[in-house]
């Protein structure tokens, strides 16, 4: 981290002295010979490392709606995901409905192939990217899941379809909807920092066998989640 800082501090201080001394520094150069191997060695390093251009990336996540999403919902979540990742969110273009991805035998939807999917799109400037879909997901090995995520890529994807108290035969509930989204969204992407599932069940990293799970445990993260993630370390 430190490192990090003194690289970035660096490439901070050449773009100060480039724009208020280099025609002077040009003129002169006889004078600061040492200097200008020194900014030329000191830009080249910052070149190679492009520090810069990984923190920009690394602050934004992007949110694709895969299918038809309620603006409000992508709204809600990108204003909800700023304040708890304190990181720019953009939301992309809606992609077409993922009947690619369905299961004429389980009657839904394979999360890994969308996650697949999206990836395929090789969308840059994102440090990380959140699917939000509005149809039953699963893998293979359980009945459903909530939502999915690839560590290594940086994707994510979550469902509302089961999310809604509807889909269980019981009255609307707006407010509860809208919590667990933010629940499922934030442990999607909790993965893609690279938070693996909690033994805390109170933490939003535990993983949700049941919608009991999601209500009990919250968004937020317990104290060694937290630590991980602040200091960029894998659970």
């Amino acid at each position: 981290m430190k490192k990090h800082v003194q690289r970035k501090s660096l490439t901070i201080a050449l773009y100060l002295i480039r724009i208020s001394n280099i025609k002077y520094i040009l003129k002169n150069y006889r004078k600061f010979p040492i200097l200008i191997v020194f900014l030329i060695s000191v830009e080249s390093i910052a070149a190679k490392t492009g520090y810069t251009k990984n923190i920009e990336m690394e602050k934004k996540i992007c949110i694709i709606p895969v299918g038809s999403i309620d603006k409000h919902i992508l709204y809600r979540t990108q204003k909800e995901l700023e304040k708890r990742f304190n990181v720019q969110v953009c939301i992309g273009r809606e992609l077409e409905d993922p009947n690619y991805a369905y299961s004429k035998t389980r009657k839904q939807y394979r999360s890994t192939r969308i996650l697949k999917h999206i990836q395929s799109l090789k969308l840059s400037g994102y440090g990380r990217i959140l699917g939000i879909a509005d149809v039953d997901l699963f893998v293979p090995e359980l009945t459903f899941v909530f939502g999915e995520a690839d560590i290594r890529k940086k994707v994510a994807l979550i469902s509302l379809t089961r999310l809604r108290q509807e889909f269980y035969s019981l009255p609307e509930d707006i407010a509860l909807f809208n919590k667990r989204i933010i629940i499922e969204a934030v442990h999607e992407l909790g993965h893609t920092y690279g938070l693996r599932h909690c033994t805390n069940r109170n933490c939003v990293m535990f993983f949700s066998s049941t919608l009991d799970d999601t209500d009990h445990k919250g968004s937020t993260l317990c104290d060694t989640c937290t630590k991980a993630i602040n200091n960029g370390k894998k659970l």
